[in-house]
């Protein structure tokens, strides 16, 4: 489970980039009618990746 929360290799993190983007898509587009949902689903998804590229950085 690690291995998927913190990958070692360039592919597993590009990976997982891919899929917290589509996710964050695939959320956004649910949410279309509720605004507060979707403002939800967007700040998690900045969040997530912001994390991420807090990772990648340090």
């Amino acid at each position: 489970m690690i291995d998927v929360l913190l990958p070692a290799t360039d592919a597993g993190v590009a990976l997982q980039f891919g899929v917290v983007l589509a996710t964050g898509v695939a959320g956004f587009v649910v949410t279309r009618r509720n605004r507060d949902a979707r403002l939800l689903v967007v700040g998690v998804t900045v969040l997530l990746v912001a994390l991420m590229t807090l990772r990648a950085v340090h």
